[in-house]
């Protein structure tokens, strides 16, 4: 047993012994071979980079197939041996087949571009067959297909690593291709077009046909075609039998549309277009391509929508906006454009199918007379009739829509056996022409509107301002829109230059500072009055303004009627005469002193109504229990309303109670009362448009403060009338005026 155990360990040792002295020789040996597999791939990389280059052997045509195969061969021969090292050594090796690496994905780069040129190219001979065939079907078939093919394979092309490289196989094939495609492409697109409109033209589709004919001569027109001539005479063709349409219109202004053609036309008369509402066709003029017509019509009225026909085809278009009142009297200027439409309306109590004179002035034309066309311009003077009610309304606009119509007013005369028995004037209004493109020279404001961003010069154009992009500056300093705003007065010198769309330049050349005109305080006109009250034939006026300017007075739509020097403080006082029961209307302008009285108003002014009549009572009613006792009644006591000379009604009061309030009554036997406000349980109260009184009871203990005298029996009875009514006021102040004949009755 020893013995064997003895060989046993013996063998072990030389077997140990042998295993020292192989192994060291082994891994060197296995090392070198693993190192020489990866500098095998190294330079079968290396091999291919200058195969796919340019700058090397690549020529853009040759596929380097062995080459490509040998880097794969050569790194896969490297990776199987490198799989079984330990992971640091794979890390070490696996690095430096990095660039071999790289250089066999440029080359699979490479050699699918050469594929994608061939391709490409096969199309591109295709095409080129298909054009010297002179086939235009087939061209339109082979570009296609040759188109599809260059859009899937240039993304290949695109690929290539190299910017020299890449160019040249490019340059091989994308060159003459998008040459050829460029060459072609209208040839097919209009080929393509007349075969479209040809189906559209079997199937009636005669608008979609048209479009596509327009398309296709549009291309015609501009580009010079290989079949040009065959091609231009098979859209000549189509035309020829496509039925002339109106594809659509358009609105230049009130008085002018634009009309599009399905096809060109080579002349246009106006009587060829119809149009509906009343609307007439004056002038028709053909553009010179022949696909449009300008038309001249009668005034377009806005909110109303006109159908213009031409031929077998009609078109509609709204026209924007409403039609502008304007009204009789108005102290409020009216600021419009000579685009608007206005109208105006007089009504004239018992005048029913009477004959009324319009006074139409210049810069004005007229549209209708009571709703029936009258194109009459101003300054004339027009015959009409009052219809069933005693109205006339008229219907107007500018004359010419770039001439301004300045401080212009309407009026209406009834005649009676051929004089003049009633007159009504409108209110001012001014019709302004939008400003044009064009530098803004010395330019001297006569009204600002702030709220609706625009100034209107003197010579009456109208110049709107943009919120975004305008500059604005005074005296040549750049300032802020608000800034700009708060310099601007009426009179300030405006240079730069004006835009419609595009930044324009307001640079406030020349500025003048003007206080302002204002009236004292107490002819503030209440708000829900139509103007000032009085009862009285002259009216004092006073208020402030630039201290020694002159002031001048307009009464009634211009009427001059004197001036007055503010002090030297800018105080002034002015009086003036009002008619009896009638609204007087004051209008205030100030200037320099020593000028003459201003040529125009209706800008710049401040203007008062003022309503004169007097503050009375209108009705009374009746009591309710009829027991000749006022006790526990309540008495209404309507206001009278005020009313013109020829009763028509101009205003209406309000009451106003203190309290205080007191009123007076007497029988017919001398018995006089008086009830009082909040005493022995007396009632005042204000009701619309009147006042109501709820009467408590006599109490004669109270010393007589309520029976003023007994008569003979001291009881009320019959008839009351009323002595007085105090500290009843309308919003203006004016006492309560009684009258004889203001009587309680049935009570």
């Amino acid at each position: 047993m020893r013995e064997k155990m003895k060989r046993m360990t013996a063998s072990a040792m030389v077997a140990a012994s042998a295993i020292v002295v192989v192994s060291p020789t082994l891994q060197v040996e296995a090392a070198i071979n693993i190192k020489q597999l990866v500098v095998d791939a190294q330079n079968a990389g290396n091999v291919l980079k200058w195969a796919i280059s340019v700058e090397g052997s690549a020529d853009g045509i040759t596929q380097p197939w062995e080459q490509f195969n040998n880097v794969k061969q050569a790194i896969g021969n490297a990776e199987a041996a490198i799989a079984k090292e330990s992971f640091s050594e794979r890390l070490k090796y696996e690095s430096m087949l990095i660039e071999p690496k790289i250089q066999l994905q440029r080359a699979q780069g490479y050699l699918d571009a050469i594929t994608a040129s061939t391709k490409i190219h096969a199309k591109t001979n295709a095409l080129s067959l298909a054009v010297q065939a002179n086939n235009l079907e087939q061209v339109e078939k082979a570009y296609h297909e040759m188109t599809a093919e260059f859009r899937k394979q240039t993304i290949l092309l695109d690929r290539v690593y190299g910017q020299s490289t890449r160019d040249r196989i490019r340059g091989a094939v994308k060159g003459p291709a998008e040459k050829l495609i460029a060459e072609l492409k209208n040839d097919v697109t209009v080929h393509m077009l007349a075969k479209g409109a040809e189906e559209d033209m079997r199937k009636n589709r005669h608008t979609e046909a048209a479009k596509k004919i327009n398309e296709a001569q549009a291309i015609l027109n501009a580009e010079t075609l290989r079949w040009e001539n065959s091609l231009q005479a098979r859209i000549n063709n189509i035309q020829t039998i496509l039925p002339i349409q109106v594809v659509s219109v358009s609105r230049v202004d009130n008085t002018t549309v634009l009309i599009k053609l399905n096809r060109s036309i080579s002349s246009v008369k106006a009587a060829e277009f119809t149009a509906n509402n009343g609307m007439t066709v004056s002038s028709a003029t053909l553009s010179g391509d022949g696909f449009s017509v300008t038309l001249k019509t009668s005034v377009q009225l806005p909110g109303t929508v006109y159908t213009i026909k031409y031929k077998t085809s009609s078109v509609s278009f709204t026209v924007p906006g409403n039609i502008s009142p304007i009204f009789i009297g108005d102290q409020t200027v009216q600021h419009k454009e000579t685009t608007d439409v206005l109208a105006l309306t007089a009504a004239f109590n018992n005048a029913s199918n009477q004959s009324i004179r319009i006074d139409v002035p210049a810069g004005l034309k007229l549209i209708s007379v009571n709703g029936v066309a009258n194109n009459t311009a101003g300054s004339k003077s027009v015959n009409a009739t009052t219809d069933n009610n005693g109205v006339v309304s008229i219907v107007f606009t500018a004359k010419d829509t770039s001439t301004p119509a300045l401080d212009k007013t309407v009026s209406f005369h009834k005649i009676s056996k051929n004089k003049v028995v009633e007159s009504q004037t409108s209110g001012v209004f001014n019709l302004y022409s939008p400003a044009k493109e064009a530098a803004i020279t010395k330019k001297k404001i006569r009204y600002i509107d702030i709220k609706n961003n625009y100034f209107v010069s003197t010579e009456g154009v109208k110049y709107s301002w943009k919120l975004y992009n305008d500059i604005f500056q005074n005296e040549g300093v750049n300032i802020s829109l608000d800034s700009f705003k708060a310099e601007l007065d009426i009179g300030d010198v405006i240079n730069g230059t004006y835009h419609l769309t595009s930044s324009s330049l307001f640079n406030i050349s020349a500025n003048v500072s003007v206080a302002p005109v204002k009236l004292d305080t107490k002819f503030n006109v209440k708000a829900g009055t139509s103007g000032y009250r009085i009862n009285a034939s002259k009216i004092e006026l006073k208020g402030t303004a630039q201290p020694n300017y002159e002031l001048f007075f307009f009464q009634n739509n211009g009427l001059s009627i004197g001036k007055v020097k503010a002090d030297s403080k800018g105080n002034w006082t002015f009086t003036a005469n009002v008619e009896t029961n009638s609204i007087t209307d004051f209008s205030i302008l100030q200037q320099p002193a020593g000028k003459a009285i201003p040529a125009f108003v209706g800008w710049g002014e401040v203007a008062l109504r003022v309503i004169e009549g007097p503050f009375s009572i209108g009705e009374v009613s009746e009591g309710k229990t009829k027991d000749n006792d006022l006790d526990n009644e309540k008495i209404t006591f309507t206001l009278a309303p005020i009313k013109y000379l020829n009763g028509a009604v101009l205003a209406q009061d309000q009451a106003t109670i203190s309290k205080q309030a007191s009123i007076i009554v007497v029988d017919t036997d001398g018995t006089k009362v008086k009830y009082t406000n909040s005493q022995n349980k007396t009632v005042f109260a204000t009701e619309k448009n009147a006042f109501s009184i709820d009467f408590g009871p006599i109490n004669p203990k109270r010393n007589g403060e309520q029976l003023i005298d007994k008569g003979k029996d001291g009881k009320l009875s019959g008839p009351l009338s009323i002595v007085s009514i105090e500290g009843v006021t309308n919003e203006y102040g004016l006492m309560l005026k009684t009258k004889n004949g203001d009587q309680i009755i049935n009570y």
